[in-house]
């Protein structure tokens, strides 16, 4: 019955006569909810609104959209009648068992879910060790096999249960809400009831959705079963709009009400969820996340709601939902659910961990779990009284959905007097009371009437609506609601977007084509069709071919860090995986086209390729295609690899493959094994580069250099000359070639069309391995939710005491409570832990004020004001809570507050103790962020070890600073967790875990002034909350504090724990800043005073203020009124008394006058220590280098196995060492990545603080490189060095192993820079191949020296750090080789008559480099080009003498390159230019 929901909501826009956005709406705001201008939903009123507008419609004509810009003809597939209708039948929505939709042909959808026993299990204890870096990197020599085998013979994981022996019906009409505290199983349930089972071991028991079985409903019905995340997972560079109107586009009905379009339909749509959500003001605002700018949080998590209600799915679990909003907002979107449920038959089950009392009341049924078991399923209205019934004591303040999730808590729930030793205490207890109980009893007997109700044909007339609902062409057995076709039509509109929205990467890659087109064309600029340019054309052709295909690796990275949208996405039934693998190949073929295009002409001529049309575009056409195959072949990588570190090793080592397999550097003749020569044909670079060849060369007689004509005897006869190129004829001067490309290469004219054939071929053939994988490779855990461990963390965990030395266990609490009550007592241990915690954080009592903070971003007109004129103040030991709705600016406000915020225009005074901010502000003052921004293989105790040893003052010691942070850990009850690893998202931690993570961080620095939270309680269940607000207030009275937080949702037992608050409304105003008083009586009597409505006696302060001033009380609005107040002029007062009264105390505060807490030293090394840690924890980054290094070594010595001593063979040795350069583009790229994930923790939180310097950083980050570079050498080296047959005396040898050393020394900081200068790695990936293509390219091996351009020669040549490396490592290897040309090799010459060969050519050749093997010879004089290594050194301008010379110079580069790593860092990344510039503008215009 889901397309009743969309088709009533879409008509409740048409009221307007098709407009979604009518100017009397906006001004009313009449029924719809999240508008400033807004009554709270009301579903009696909600009705009658229904009924009110069924007549209205009935009678009104239908009339053309005024969202429809042209007329188009019906869509014959999706069943469109006419393009000029919008306007949708309201009585066709709301009564689809009536007549007139019977006639109209659409059944309605409709299932509820049973279940019976559920039981659902995981793998794995919940505990392992993290697998460290000699872990995998053993798995290069067969670990992983052994693995493999000892887990198919061996010992199996273990399985636990994760929930176990659920029941239970939700009918259609019906709302579940779940409770439970985080970890209990809710998110578990959820899944399995919505068929979300892949990270499970098993789902057992009995799942029905109203006839349709389990197993049935996962495959065909899986968009009819939804499953909304906790996560607001989206696009971050689409705008609102483009992302929902894609959304209801892949979920609009095949069958719609006659005469609606689809395309009207999506818009009546799309204004209908953005009036009923309040999102009109953002439709046209990127969603972003917590790295790009956007809507708010709280707006982002209303367009997960609107995106997931347009799934039109039948059943919808909703996890956590609330998550983000404000608890007003959050009451009108359960209301709001609750009026869908009810008017759509639909299915809703949500979990919750802070309900309020108005939201509880919504709900029809209550499940609470407690430790994976099912202690109560009923009415919601009967949970309370049933749990009272058993003992358990509620108090007459908590919420019953704070109550109910308080009884699952061993140490908060109370005990009604009398009944202590009575009541169930543990999980199996409690379930076995509630079998006991009679509400089990009507579980059972509701189950068997219900299955008994299904049987009549409800899954029947369900699956023929679900037929009509979908496309024909979607497919009978399909869960799509749309064919595929359309899907990827659909996709790749929003791949457009994607590209054209992102104006940096799209502008970036059009002028890398048009520099890289340049540099290249310049290096082979006039190339001559000579003997001599032979070679030259080939690196022509071979750089055409590869580079934009090159450019295109990020692919491989897309598809791997895309898979959070789309496993979602395709969760909800809006397209197929394989098609947005097939959609994404289609939005690329315009671009890459025009960047082929692009770059192909400005080589083409540049280099002075044939000018003709036929040829030019046959080129053309296989560079665009090879482009295209090698984009498909990344993408196919993409798809199977489980990370981002395989993703990137497999792309760059299949790409190396092709390149120097594809008979450029290496010809398949020259190849020593057939074994190994089927690599060349598995490649399509070889077969672009045939053709490219034959399309130059077929048919060209090639003019004979006069440095190759041999012998080159002052006034010789051609007649005795012979041209010194493959395929040359003994008495011409020209060599045809058609016959250089057979005798050099093998290439055969007739293959050009062939090998066209052959690329679509493995085009098609990588298009569909990417489309299988996509489809079919699904990477997730095991359904248990596993916590890793530190290895040998016992060490970890012993105490160093500062008088022994020795260790002693942390203090221990068997049974810790997770918030403090006045009227409980607590234990000993922890009331002592909590005393020297609050003891050693002292304040000193400072006082913080602002005023006047405006806060201003964007430029010209672009710009947006978002704080206005905001006073305020914290005292020692008050808390006062910051408060808003959605997008009201509390976390724009308290960034600023914070002086956090390096961009925008910031007004106002910020002072501390009456005196001006001083620079060591941010590390005195904790700041808890909303995002938890961790190190996610950093331990719990690790991460707080390293924020107590550099922001705790040097004073204190190490010891004392270690045993802090135990009694932290204690505190927050982190003691199980201290050696567990933080992790990610959706891995380690739980979101309450990383929350108390979040909080002993700031703790752990002993902060002084002032300690800010944004959002502490987000995430986290009713309890937690407030353990987390008691703790606050408990920090606040005992140690004075002055604490500072944001809070969305408090209860009002939560909300009487603040003294005061700061309110803002939408726009960044303020609207009150004081006292709440008792039961929020201050604030209450305030807006009643001020004509606001008057509060019921058990409402809720935070809710009451939050409705309040969404509507203004009359013709002015509350900001207006606060201003104007004497409220508002008494804080003012308050302001300049205090700045008046604390300039003249001298300041207490402990810290010192510098900048950080430590000196750099010791950050240094702190640093140092944990970056470290990261590198030996993430395994998978170590192996990345390791296997690049081994791969490049074994591919180089594949192809150059065993080089003799033949002339082919020693400048194989040449091309050997490109092998070496070939290195820095695949380290580069994997230790980029990894800068920019730790830069983004430093300049995310790190930095904010003060914990450490960015030189702190960048040391850290360039020596936690050093041991990976020198083992990296090693693995290269020796294969590289000995399969290729190199010199093996140890000093040639020792040289070679240095300089590759060194190397791999200078790559990390050449990569740093580099990543310095860089936003994100899309940028990175543009930059990249610009850098990579100047310094591998200009070294004088792809184009000798003697052939450079004489521009290039002069300067750039001796500027490249490469050329060095080049210069050094090939005349070390190459210098004292006596040359031997193979048979092959000889040019034979014939002597003029009667005279021998020394006798004609003696002279010559005495004077030229070579040898005559035949001097007395009357005929088949028998040339060899070299008689020694150096001969050939001194032909590339390189000099064995100068080696040392080469490796000092090299060194130079390595220092210079750390140097520019801190200025580029600092340049970009730390000095503030935005601001700069903008107070300079704005000082010369006040000027």
């Amino acid at each position: 019955m889901a397309d009743d929901k969309i088709g009533t909501d879409a008509t409740a826009v048409a009221k307007s006569a098709g407009s979604s956005f009518s100017d009397e709406s906006k001004k009313s705001g009449a029924g719809l909810w999240g508008e400033i201008a807004q009554e709270p939903v009301n579903i009696n009123e909600a009705y009658q609104d229904y009924e009110d507008l069924r007549r209205e419609l009935t009678k009104a004509s239908k009339v053309t959209t005024r969202h429809s810009t042209h007329r188009r003809k019906p869509d014959v597939e999706e069943g469109e009648e006419s393009p000029q209708v919008d306007m949708v039948d309201l009585e066709e929505y709301l009564q689809r068992r009536t007549k007139e939709a019977s006639e109209s042909g659409i059944l309605p959808k409709k299932i509820g879910v049973s279940f019976e026993n559920l039981t659902v299990t995981g793998t794995g204890s919940g505990r392992e060790y993290v697998k460290t870096f000699p872990d995998e990197l053993a798995e290069l020599f067969g670990k992983g096999i052994y693995d493999m085998a000892r887990g198919y013979f061996g010992k199996k994981p273990e399985v636990k249960n994760i929930i176990q022996g659920f029941s239970g019906v939700v009918k259609p009409g019906e709302m579940l809400l779940v409770l439970g505290r985080p970890g209990s199983g809710t998110s578990t349930f959820l899944r399995a009831l919505t068929n979300q089972r892949r990270e499970f071991t098993s789902i057992t028991g009995d799942i029905n959705y109203s006839g349709v079985p389990f197993e049935e409903a996962k495959g065909r019905y899986r968009g009819e079963i939804m499953f909304n995340g906790e996560e607001d997972i989206h696009l971050p560079t689409l705008t609102v709009q483009q992302t929902l109107r894609f959304a209801m586009r892949t979920k609009t009905p095949f069958k719609r009400t006659p005469g609606v379009s689809r395309g009207v339909f999506v818009e009546q749509m799309l204004g209908l969820f953005a009036k009923m959500f309040g999102m009109t003001h953002v439709l046209d605002t990127k969603v972003g996340n917590s790295f790009i700018r956007g809507v708010s949080g709280g707006e982002r998590k209303r367009v997960s709601i609107i995106e997931a209600l347009a799934s039109r799915a039948t059943i919808n679990a909703w996890d956590n939902s609330t998550r983000g909003l404000d608890s007003s907002t959050a009451v009108d979107y359960i209301r709001s659910l609750r009026i869908l449920t009810t008017l759509t038959h639909s299915t809703n089950i949500v979990t919750l961990y802070q309900a309020g009392e108005q939201i509880y009341k919504e709900f029809d049924k209550v499940c609470v779990i407690d430790s994976g078991r099912q202690i109560f399923f009923g009415k919601a209205s009967a949970a309370r009284e049933y749990f009272e019934s058993l003992g358990f004591y509620c108090n007459s303040r908590s919420t019953t959905a704070d109550f109910l999730t308080l009884v699952t808590d061993p140490i908060e729930r109370r005990i009604k007097p009398g009944w202590k030793g009575k009541v169930p205490s543990t999980p199996a207890e409690l379930e076995a009371a509630f079998r006991k109980s009679v509400y089990w009893e009507e579980v059972q007997k509701e189950l068997i009437e219900y299955n008994e109700e299904t049987k009549t044909g409800c899954a029947q007339e369900f699956s023929r609506a679900v037929e009509d609902d979908k496309s024909p062409r979607a497919g009978k057995g399909s869960p799509y609601t749309v064919s595929l076709a359309r899907q990827v039509y659909y996709l790749v509109q929003r791949e457009f977007q994607l590209q054209l929205q992102d104006t940096t990467a799209l502008r970036s890659r059009f002028f890398n084509v048009v520099v890289m087109g340049l540099i290249i064309g310049s290096l082979f600029y006039n190339t001559p069709f000579t003997s001599e340019g032979s070679f030259a054309i080939g690196g022509v052709l071979f750089f055409n071919i590869i580079i934009v295909g090159w450019m295109q690796m990020p692919e491989a990275i897309h598809m791997t860090t895309g898979r959070s949208i789309t496993s979602k996405q395709t969760a909800f039934a809006f397209y197929r995986p394989s098609a947005l693998v097939l959609a994404r190949t289609i939005a690329d073929l315009p671009i890459l086209a025009a960047q082929c295009s692009i770059y192909t002409v400005i080589l083409y001529f540049m280099a002075g390729l044939t000018a003709e049309a036929g040829k030019f575009f046959i080129n053309l056409l296989f560079v665009f295609m090879t482009t295209v195959c090698l984009t498909a072949f990344y993408r196919a990588v993409g798809a199977f690899s489980k990370d981002l570190n395989i993703s990137i090793r497999t792309a760059f080592l299949g790409l190396n493959v092709m390149g120097l397999f594809a008979g450029y550097m290496q010809t398949s003749s020259n190849m020593k094994s057939w074994v190994y020569k089927w690599i060349l044909w598995a490649s399509p670079v070889t077969y672009s580069q045939e053709v490219l060849m034959i399309n130059q060369l077929h048919g060209v007689q090639l003019e004979c250099s006069p440095s190759q004509l041999i012998p080159g005897v002052k006034g010789a006869s051609v007649a005795n000359q012979v041209c010194f190129l493959a395929g040359a004829e003994p008495m011409s001067d020209t060599v045809s070639g058609t016959r250089f490309l057979d005798v050099q290469f093998g290439y055969k004219p007739d293959h050009l069309w062939r090998n066209f054939g052959i690329i679509l071929v493995f085009t098609f053939g990588y298009l569909a391995i990417a489309m299988l994988g996509a489809e079919f490779m699904k990477f997730g855990g095991g359904g248990a939710s596993k916590k890793t461990f530190a290895k040998n963390a016992s060490k970890e965990s012993m105490l160093p005491t500062k008088e022994t030395g020795k260790t002693e266990a942390p203090m221990a609490v068997a049974t810790p409570p997770r918030s403090l009550h006045d009227s409980e007592k607590v234990p000993d241990d922890q009331e002592l832990a909590m005393k020297k915690t609050s003891s050693a954080v002292q304040s000193n009592g400072s006082y913080y004020t602002w005023n006047n903070v405006n806060y201003t971003v964007g430029t010209g007109d672009d710009t947006k004001q978002l704080l206005h004129d905001v006073n305020g103040f914290v005292k020692p030991g008050r808390l006062t809570a910051l408060m808003g709705p959605s997008g009201a600016g509390k976390t724009t406000l308290l960034d600023n507050l914070a002086q956090r915020k390096r961009d925008g225009i910031v007004g106002g005074d910020f002072l501390l103790d009456g005196k001006p901010l001083g620079q060591d502000f941010e590390r005195n003052t904790g700041f808890v962020e909303q995002q938890d921004v961790h190190d996610g293989t950093s331990t719990v105790r690790e991460a707080l070890r390293f924020s107590a040893m550099l922001r705790q003052p040097a004073t204190v010691s190490k010891e004392e600073k270690y045993v802090f942070v135990e009694r932290v850990i204690q505190l927050l009850e982190l003691e199980p967790l201290a050696d567990a690893l933080i992790g990610e998202p959706g891995f380690g931690l739980s979101v309450e875990e990383r929350k108390r993570v979040t909080i002993g961080v700031e703790l752990a620095a002993q902060p002084q002034a002032l300690l800010f939270l944004d959002e502490p309680t987000s995430g986290l269940d009713s309890n937690g909350a407030l353990s987390i607000v008691r703790f606050l207030r408990k920090l606040a009275d005992e140690s004075g504090l002055a604490i500072l937080c944001t809070i969305h949702q408090p209860s009002a037992i939560l909300f009487q724990e603040f003294d005061d608050i700061c309110l803002l409304a939408r726009g960044g105003k303020q609207v009150y800043f004081g006292p709440i008083g008792e039961n929020g009586a201050t604030i209450i009597d305030y807006f009643e005073r001020n004509h606001g409505p008057a509060a019921a006696h058990d409402t809720n302060p935070a809710e009451y203020i939050l409705d309040t001033i969404r509507k203004p009380p009359g013709n002015k609005d509350w900001p207006t009124i606060w201003s104007e107040s004497p409220e508002g002029g008494a804080v003012a007062d308050e302001i300049e008394s205090i700045n008046i009264s604390r300039a003249l105390v001298p300041s207490k505060l402990t810290s010192l006058p510098t900048e950080y807490a430590m000196p750099l030293s010791a950050q240094i090394k702190e640093v140092t220590k944990r970056v470290w840690l990261h590198y030996w924890r993430d395994s998978s980054y170590g192996y990345s280098k390791m296997f690049s290094n081994l791969s490049m070594a074994l591919i180089a010595g594949v192809l150059f196995l065993q080089s003799g001593n033949t002339v082919l063979e020693m400048q194989s040795r040449g091309f050997a060492v490109f092998a070496v350069l070939i290195l820095s583009p695949m380290i580069l790229t994997a230790i980029q990545p990894k800068f920019l994930g730790l830069r983004g923790l430093y300049e995310t939180r790190e930095r904010n603080s003060k914990i450490y310097s960015a030189a702190a950083f960048i040391t850290a980050m360039l020596l936690a490189e050093i041991p990976y570079a020198i083992l990296g050498t090693v693995f290269f080296f020796l294969p590289w060095y000995y399969m290729i047959g190199m010199p093996n005396n140890s000093g040639t040898a020792g040289y070679a192993f240095l300089f590759v050393l060194l190397f791999e020394i200078f790559i990390p900081s050449f990569a740093m820079w580099i990543a310095a200068m860089c936003k994100d790695m899309t940028i990175i990936s543009i930059v990249n191949p610009f850098i990579f293509l100047v310094t591998n390219g200009f070294t004088g091996i792809l184009v000798p020296y003697s052939g450079l351009q004489g521009f290039y020669k002069a300067w750039l040549y001796w500027l490249n750090p490469l050329t060095w490396l080049v210069r050094g490592l090939i005349g070390n290897i190459i210098h004292g080789i006596e040359v031997q040309c193979g048979e092959n090799e000889f040019v034979k010459f014939q002597p003029p008559a009667n005279q021998t060969c020394g006798e004609y050519a003696g002279e010559w050749v005495s004077t030229a480099y070579g040898y005559i093997v035949n001097l007395d010879s009357t005929e088949d004089c028998r040339y060899c080009q070299f008689k020694s290594g150096d001969e050939y050194l001194q032909t590339v301008n390189i000099d064995y003498n100068t080696r040392w010379r080469d490796l000092g110079i090299f060194v130079v580069y390595m220092v210079s390159n750390v140097v520019l790593t801190y200025t580029i860092y600092w340049a970009f990344r730390e000095f503030r230019w935005k601001r700069y510039f903008a107070r300079v503008f704005k000082g010369n215009k006040q000027a």
